[in-house]
Parts: structure tokens; sequence; C-alpha cells
């Protein structure tokens, strides 16, 4: 048996962190290496496995079929509405206009198609589209950010978002109806069964996409739409990047794509131009500048104090929003699409997806939370909201926090069991705490995991603040035995004191799929300038536009998946109008 990578393969590392005794992802080569010319016979049940993993099925067998060529710009062009980024926004926006007959160009930088969620498994949290459910979202959404968004931005988003199930049946793919709260426990088994449990009270209906292997459900939608863009008469550029916008007065007019093979560039003539990017997490200095966060590489050293989660070569390098800065846009909200993640080797692959072993469950549990200075930060059964926790973290000493905990919780949740179990990979019971935290400090040599005898070794450690923590621990395990949290008033049924060792942490810092925002935008998606009016001929949307709805500075940005597709569309709709199509 002989195994080939399609040209789309998206790097994201599935095949290797499952097989890695067949893969070796090769960032250097931006593509996935097969060890063997041929596969050996004992290795040919999991090469077969490995098809099936695949997050698009870009692993195929025996030159069965063509390799997909590279489709690059070779001359000028003229359409009706050139799309920057083949993400959810841009793909969203794109299938939406050649629907309609309009004609449009994708255009993407990188050679293989996909945005920053294209690792995710995916959900989607749409709003229904009667009046009451509309205006009780909007209340929500507009509250929940002290009314310091951009409220028309929010209506156009929450509207649009009841769209998506039917364009998801369009493109060819099936949305799998979850409760509100049963997302959170569901995601694994309803990959394998049709799983619809009842509506609740909830303006929003959620839905699960089934993806291949262990997930990546966002990487079979963005496939879908490639598929069903060209098939409508849509182009797709790939490995052909947009250096600039053509601009006629204060009109963009089109766009200027380079070939990144032979180096040229050429003019595409637009009667819009919708910019769907995504963030600027590889761009250091910006992460920097606008979010106020290090990011230096996974392991956060030298100073690092994010991480982001994406595949290896997405570029993610906030080149739409230089673009739209240059033509006159302003810059809008800007922040990290928190949560929350352990750093460093052994815990998760090159997708978030893969775990190694059990912290990242550790993670998500109600225990005790301190900062560097050994203080309480947070009711601690946030620990499962990544948003808030994300949002707590980046607000502490350093930018990071310690979930902290000793023996006698170690073995509740070794034989009782743990209190929150995490959607992707649940895990009702830990196994050999000591030994996976063993492995990771001796052999793996992660340098965010602790393990000591003693509170003052723990603190020599992790740098933590000794008599800071002996004061936290004074107060939090009398709140333990009195069954009454007094500082921040967490559930009784999660206080378990912190007293006999060995005493475990790990160090949590702040996370992200991708950044959010920098584009600033009116309620149709159009570009605006520092005046707040529209650049005409100029949308935007997704991670680089959706800043707009979370406040300034935002407050998180989650749910990045539905906000994008909803921002796609209202960017098909109105740049169709624009250019009275």
């Amino acid at each position: 048996m002989k195994l080939q990578i399609r040209e789309y393969c998206i790097r994201c590392g599935m095949c290797e962190d499952l097989h890695p005794q067949l893969f070796k992802l090769n960032t250097e080569a931006d593509k996935v290496d097969i060890l063997y010319d041929e596969i050996p016979a004992e290795l040919e049940d999991d090469a077969r496995q490995a098809m099936a993993d695949c997050a698009i099925t870009a692993i195929f067998k025996d030159g069965a079929q063509t390799i997909q060529e590279i489709n690059r710009i070779g001359e000028d062009l003229e359409v009706d509405v050139a799309v920057m980024g083949s993400g959810l926004a841009g793909f969203t926006a794109a299938v939406t206009l050649a629907r309609k007959g309009v004609k449009v160009a994708v255009f993407e930088k990188r050679p293989f198609q996909g945005g920053s969620v294209s690792n995710t498994p995916i959900a989607f949290g749409n709003y229904k589209s009667d009046n009451r459910s509309r205006a009780k979202a909007f209340k929500e959404f507009f509250g929940m950010n002290h009314y310091n968004a951009n409220p028309d931005v929010i209506r156009s988003f929450i509207n649009d978002s009841s769209r998506i199930p039917e364009f998801i049946e369009f493109i060819g793919e099936k949305m799998i109806p979850v409760g509100r709260g049963e997302i959170n426990m569901k995601l694994k088994e309803a990959k394998n069964k049709e799983n619809i449990v009842p509506e609740d009270e909830s303006p929003r209906d959620s839905y699960i996409i089934k993806g291949r292997g262990n997930g990546h459900g966002a990487a079979v939608v963005i496939y879908k739409c490639m598929q069903k863009l060209r098939e409508l008469g849509g182009e797709l550029y790939l490995d052909s990047p947009v250096v600039d916008l053509i601009r006629d007065g204060n009109k963009v007019v089109g766009v200027v794509v380079k070939n990144n093979q032979t180096g040229k560039t050429y003019n595409v003539k637009a009667g819009a131009v919708i910019i769907a990017s995504g963030g600027f997490p590889e761009d250091r200095e910006m992460v920097k500048q606008y979010t106020g966060h290090i990011f230096t590489d996974e392991k956060c050293s030298d100073g690092g104090n994010v991480l982001f989660n994406y595949f290896p070569g997405s570029r993610l390098t906030g080149d739409g929003h230089k673009l739209a800065w240059a033509a006159g846009g302003a810059k809008g909200s800007m922040g990290i699409n928190g949560h929350n993640l352990v750093p460093g080797p052994g815990i998760i692959g090159n997708t978030p997806w893969v775990v190694f072993n059990e912290t990242r469950t550790i993670q998500e549990q109600p225990y005790l939370w301190v900062n560097q200075n050994g203080e309480r930060f947070i009711d601690e059964t946030q620990s499962r909201n990544h948003l808030a926790m994300g949002t707590s973290i980046s607000n502490q000493p350093q930018k990071c926090g310690y979930i902290l905990f000793d023996e006698d919780t170690k073995l509740h949740r070794e034989n009782e069991g743990v209190e929150f179990l995490y959607f992707i990979f649940p895990v009702p019971k830990l196994t050999n705490v000591t030994g996976q935290f063993e492995k990771l400090i001796n052999e793996i040599h992660n340098e965010h995991v602790f393990m000591a005898d003693t509170l003052e070794e723990l603190c020599s450690q992790t740098g933590i603040d000794f008599a800071g923590l002996t004061k936290t621990l004074e107060n939090y395990n009398r709140y333990c035995d009195e069954g009454f949290d007094e500082q921040y008033f967490k559930d009784a049924a999660y206080l378990r004191p912190v007293r006999r060792g060995k005493f475990y942490a790990l160090r949590v810092f702040c996370g992200g799929y991708s950044t959010t925002g920098g584009i600033k935008i009116n309620g149709d998606c159009a570009v605006v300038d520092e005046n707040g009016r529209a650049i005409p001929g100029l949308y935007s949307a997704g991670d680089c536009a959706c800043g707009e709805i979370f406040g300034n500075p935002p407050t998180g940005g989650m749910g990045n998946a539905t906000i994008s597709m909803s921002q796609g569309f209202t960017c098909a709709d109105k740049s169709m109008e624009y250019i009275g199509k």
C-alpha cells in the first residue's frame, strides 16, 4: 500500500498525532511527510485508520485519485466581488454570492483552504428568526458587553445567524442539533449517532458538525464550501495573496494579487471587496501592541504569556487589517478570543483536540485557583467557562494563574470522579495523576507542571508567593470546613481544602484560536473610517472584524464560527446591493 497527500491538506497535524509511526508534520516545508514509500504490511491497518481520521480526507492510497492541482492567479481578472480569505467568513460570503449568480473569486495566500477554526470540531449557536428570540438575544448580548459594543453589528449578526442551518444543508453537510446545556457533554457521542435533545428556552439553536476522526468539523464545512463554490462557477485561487487594494478616489474598486510561485502580481477589478483574512496571532508585534500579550512560542518561554490554537503554517499575520487601515479604515476593538491553556510539550498535539494525558480535564475543575501572589481571583466554578477564565487570567500578574490541589483532591478525582467534563475529551475519572505529572516533569520536561511534597517546595518551583498562599489557604480551608465561601460565594459542593501533600499545580495562560477584531465595521459589515463613514466598496467579516460585537476592549470572542458565517451572509447581501446585483 502506498499513501499520498492531497495538495489541499490543511497541515493540521492530526495524522502525526494519531499515527506518528506513519506521518511527520514538516512545518518548514509546509507539508506532511509520509515516513514510508510503501507502507509495511504490519502498518496497513494503521494506514487505513489514518485515512478515516484525516480532517478532510487529504490522505489517499495507491494513486486511486488525482492530486488536486493548486489554482494560482495567472492573469488580470474582472469579477463582481473579490474575497480575501478562505475561512468560514470568506467562503460563506463567496458561496452566497455565487448562489445568486454573482461572479466571485476567493483569494487565499496559503496553498490550502481554511481559516483559523479549520482545526476545530465546530459547534454553532445560531439565533432563531422569530422576533421574541431575536429581541432576547440582542438584549442579552448588548448587556453582556455593558453596552460598550456596536449595537448594529450585534443586530445584523443575530439576524443573519438564523440562515446557517439552511446554508450548511445547501453545501451538503449535516448539522446535529443539541440542547444548550448538552454541547459540553455530547460532542463525541454525537459524532457517532444523531442525538437530538428537547429544545429549551434559549433564543438560540445549537448544533454540532460531524467531523472526521477526532473532530475537524470546520475543515469538512470549508471543504464542502470549496466544492460548492466551484460547482456554482466561482473561483478559488490558492497560493495567491492579496497584497494591495485598488482605489478610485475613496472607493475600493479591486485588489492586487500575487502569484507566490512566480512572484508576479495581477490586478483584479471588482465592484466590491470583502476582507475575511482572519486574525494576526503570528505577527508578534501586533499581538503585543494591540492586545498587551506576548506570544513567543508554544512553551510561553522568554516572557511569553499567551497561546494560540491553530494548525501550523496558518500564516495569520494581519494582512487584511493592514490593507483596510491603509485604505483609511479605522482601527476597531482588538483582543484575544479567550480561553485557558497550560503551555509546553506533552499536553496537546499540533491541534488542541489531540491530548496526551488528562491535564486538560484537570484544568476544567472548580477547585482552588490562585495567581502569582498566591491569591484567589475568581469563583472557580467558572473554570469551564473559557471566556471568563481567559479574561480573568489575563488580568493577573504575569498574565497567568495556577490550578492547585492536594493529595486528597487527587484521590477524590481518581476514585469518585471529576466535577466537570470537557466536551471534546470527557474523562469521568482521572487515572494515575501522580504518574502523569511525573512523566510531564521528569521525562518531557514541561516547565508549567508542578508536584511537591510541601507547599514551601511548590512555591519555590512555581514562584507563587508563599506568604500570600499561606494566607489564602488559611481562609479557603476554613470556607471548606464551614461550607460557605465568604470571598466569592462558590457553590459549597466544590469547596475542597488544600492541606495534605503531595501538592500539584498547573500554570495556566490565556489562549485563543486567533485574535479578535481590528477592522472597524458598521451594521452592514462595511469598513468605516475614523468618522464612522463607510468606505465605498469595502466590507469585512470574521475574526478580523468581529471585535465590534464584544466591546472595546473586547470582553472575549468565543462563538466566532457562528459570527463569521453570519457576517459572511451580511457581506454578501450588502455587497450585492452596493454593486446593484
